[in-house]
């Protein structure tokens, strides 16, 4: 492989190439471009002039030659936005504080990616305080999640809602191939992610496990329910019947419909999931003077599974715990670097998980089986830890039978002149 002098150069004249580089999420990618565009060519009408590529490239030039032109545009941004905070939630230009960094994020990632540097201390000091009153909205229940189900229109839509549920990962995270996703097993209460075909019969499927992120510096582990993990498998019959052979490890996962293996996006996963909410009546018209829905179409999910992930009891400490179920969230944790000095085998990620297996399946004849299950074990436990006290118990008499037979036979040794002589030593 050989590099050109021209495209090093190509590299330098594209600002927006490198705003692209630096994201390894469709959807993030799409969000991004979608709000950088709307600043740029709206916000920015009268300062930038060209195409939204264009102005890109004047924006970083010109922050490159002036830092405080770049600031006092940025600073402008910001006094703006915050006049629209101040509008009354019924008006139309109404921004709510808790939306206000997503206008600027963008902008960071195309100065960031083409080395510009900016005090952005000096910027987010001049943001609003978050409105505490103004809810940002809640996660979907198991009851409406079970109503979902009930209006799917083929077995992609199960397992694509049952995998949000149960696995909590964004919406560019569903960029998976089969390659991906992996079962766990348990034998004999032994976890094991390989199982040979004499072990087929006793071995029982406790989870799931995704890879979200291949391949790129996010890359983390992401669990599924066995629900979530049947219902992919259901979902692999017709994604067979429709290519006419076994997907290879590099398919897509989740792929359009027809004869082709293409993946699915982000925005087309997104309006299946809109399409069943509104069916089921959970997704209605927003009322007047409302911008938001109560429940996000998919973040509603992750906000599920977050809220059933942290309520599980743990058996480790609150922190271990937490750093835990953060890193099953894929957030960086407590402090910033948790995923570096809290390296987590994945064992005992899945050890985790599975407490909160019960309470993550939808259906109520699964998630009481999974109950039944835990509680077999939880039972099997007790009773082997019984034995255990037990025998330790039985072992303790014996030794003070033996030593109060040994004195009896021995009681020079035990004389109150010989200990203290002893001792004198």
């Amino acid at each position: 492989m050989k590099i050109r002098k021209e495209e090093i150069q190509k590299v330098a004249d594209e600002p927006i190439g490198l705003f692209y580089q630096g994201m390894r999420a469709a959807a993030t990618k799409e969000k991004y471009t979608r709000t950088l565009r709307r600043v740029l060519c709206e916000f920015f009408e009268d300062v930038l002039e060209g195409t939204f590529e264009e102005r890109a490239s004047e924006m970083v030039h010109r922050a490159k030659e002036d830092p405080e032109w770049i600031t006092s545009l940025l600073l402008t941004l910001s006094k703006r936005l915050k006049e629209r905070t101040d509008l009354a939630k019924t008006e139309k230009d109404y921004l709510s504080p808790n939306s206000f960094s997503r206008f600027f994020k963008p902008i960071r990632k195309l100065l960031d990616m083409n080395d510009v540097p900016i005090a952005w201390k000096r910027i987010y000091y001049t943001f609003p305080e978050r409105d505490n009153t103004d809810s940002e909205g809640r996660g979907y229940t198991r009851q409406e999640i079970q109503k979902m189900i009930g209006f799917i229109r083929g077995p992609i839509d199960k397992a694509l809602i049952l995998v949000a549920a149960s696995s909590g990962i964004r919406e560019g995270g569903f960029a998976l191939n089969w390659e991906d996703l992996i079962p766990v097993y348990q034998i004999n209460d032994k976890i094991v992610f390989d199982i040979t075909e004499s072990e087929e019969e006793k071995a029982q499927i406790v989870c799931g496990i995704l890879t979200v992120y291949r391949k790129t510096s996010e890359e983390y582990p992401a669990f599924i329910t066995p629900e979530a993990y049947k219902a992919i498998l259901d979902y692999k019959q017709k994604w067979i019947q429709e290519v006419g052979k076994e997907p290879l490890p590099s398919d897509p996962l989740f792929k359009e419909a027809g004869p082709f293996s293409r993946k699915l996006k982000p925005d087309a996963i997104k309006r299946r999931i809109t399409r069943v909410a509104e069916s089921a009546g959970i997704r209605k018209p927003l009322a007047k003077g409302r911008r938001r829905h109560e429940v996000p179409i998919m973040n509603g999910f992750r906000r599920f599974f977050n809220k059933i992930n942290k309520e599980t009891i743990s058996k480790d400490s609150p922190l271990a715990a937490l750093i835990k179920k953060e890193y099953m969230m894929d957030h960086v944790g407590l402090v910033k670097l948790d995923r570096n000095y809290f390296k987590t085998h994945i064992a005992e990620l899945v050890e985790e998980y599975i407490n909160a297996v019960p309470h993550l399946t939808i259906s109520d004849e699964e998630r009481e089986k999974s109950l039944n299950k835990k509680l077999r074990i939880e039972n099997k436990e007790l009773h082997q830890k019984s034995i255990e006290i037990a025998q330790l118990k039985e072992n303790q008499d014996k030794m003070t039978r033996w030593m109060m037979r040994f004195k009896e036979l021995h009681p020079e040794i035990f004389s109150e002149e010989i200990f203290v002589g002893e001792v004198k030593k």
